[in-house]
């Protein structure tokens, strides 16, 4: 299924092929793709219990990531170590997945400096 971008640069699904930065909100977290680096970072929530996914890790698969359903993915192991070989995501259900605005063009926009959106 190919991803439907809005005006607003919101995706209803990531596959991995998309490139850039982006953020999938679930109830309570945020995850951050770099699908340039290829890292994921879990950004818990007030009311999120904390695991060991909140840290940035290299993206292994992305195996189920639409708007509706739960997310799905693997990660590799920072440090390999002979009792793990990744470490398996299963989100709470994705609300929204948007791009994430690079802080630079973010600063232009709101200061209105000639950046054409």
């Amino acid at each position: 299924m190919q991803n439907d971008i809005h005006g607003d640069d919101s995706v209803t699904e990531l596959t991995g092929d998309e490139g850039g930065v982006w953020q999938v909100f679930t109830v309570s977290s945020v995850h951050i793709f770099d699908l340039d680096a290829m890292t994921i970072t879990r950004l818990p929530g007030p009311a999120s219990v904390p695991t060991v996914n909140d840290q940035t890790r290299p993206i292994r698969s992305i195996d189920w990531c639409r708007v509706g359903d739960r997310g799905e993915w693997t990660m590799h192991e920072d440090q390999p170590s002979p009792d793990v070989e990744y470490y398996w995501h299963i989100s709470s259900t994705i609300s929204r997945i948007s791009r994430q605005v690079p802080p630079a063009l973010d600063n232009q926009v709101q200061s209105g400096s000639g950046v054409g959106v």
